[in-house]
């Protein structure tokens, strides 16, 4: 075990003093992407998304980032995303976020809408309410749009939708940089090992994460995988109380002692 833990950390180190000296890159709020700016997809159908009615994707030139955006134009329009997040064993605040542009004329209120939920099961059970982001006519320009969300125990999937209402004709809503991001806690494995969100050893992760890996494109990809993979496997660990012993005294806690001695290096 002593070696294999020497190399692990080795291995941190040089990983994190790469991503350290890599030049920032964009991070729409400081967290994870659905689809960033739409870019990727086939003709007019979005990656991950499914269509309702007449919505696209569609090039319309240089906007917030990129060229693509999501586009509705009449009322029934909708797309929708179901990402998995794990099975959560403890409740999660995220902040939740996107672009939206709105036209309308001087006699209506079209209105671009974001709607989040928490589900257990994709097309399950409904465990949160709906929270809605939304903006009327945006004068030519996209406006963001944030809130702060609860994720409940046993939810597996957050479901995003795009929409529009109170539709006049001409009116056009448009979507780009819908993301997500878990506010409280930054590893979940960790949380699992040490049964708890508040520990202590916890801050300085959240800290790496934030100062560090959340400061370039590379750590960011890396952190938006690692939320996506590690749900179930510290769901696993949580259940076992030698595993958690285990986990915290042969991983974890190395890891966070050679951050704490490292601190000087990386802290702002």
């Amino acid at each position: 075990m002593g070696g294999y833990m020497k190399v692990v950390l080795t291995a941190l180190l040089i990983v994190s003093g790469v991503l350290a000296l890599l030049p920032s890159g964009y991070v729409s709020a400081g967290g994870m992407i659905c689809n960033q700016s739409f870019e990727q997809g086939e003709e007019e159908v979005p990656y991950g998304w499914n269509l309702t009615g007449n919505a696209t994707r569609v090039d319309t030139g240089p906007i917030y980032a990129d060229n693509w955006t999501a586009r509705i134009t009449g009322d029934g329009d909708t797309l929708t995303q179901w990402l998995w997040i794990g099975n959560l064993t403890l409740p999660l605040t995220y902040e939740v976020w996107g672009w939206i542009y709105v036209t309308s004329n001087v006699t209506s209120n079209v209105t671009g809408v974001i709607a989040f939920d928490f589900w257990s099961g994709k097309e399950g059970t409904q465990l949160s309410s709906t929270t809605e982001l939304s903006a009327t006519d945006t004068n030519g320009i996209y406006v963001q749009k944030s809130a702060m969300i609860q994720a409940p125990i046993c939810t597996t999937h957050l479901r995003i939708r795009l929409l529009g209402r109170l539709w006049n004709n001409g009116g056009e809503v448009r979507f780009d940089e819908i993301g997500f991001f878990p506010v409280t806690g930054f590893c979940f494995i960790a949380t699992a090992a040490y049964g708890t969100e508040t520990a202590s050893q916890l801050d300085i992760l959240r800290d790496f994460r934030d100062q560090v890996l959340l400061e370039n494109a590379l750590g960011s990809r890396f952190v938006e995988a690692y939320y996506r993979v590690s749900p179930p496997v510290a769901d696993f660990i949580a259940k076992n109380d030698f595993l958690r012993a285990v986990v915290r005294e042969a991983l974890v806690d190395p890891v966070v002692n050679l951050l704490q001695c490292s601190q000087d290096l990386w802290r702002a």
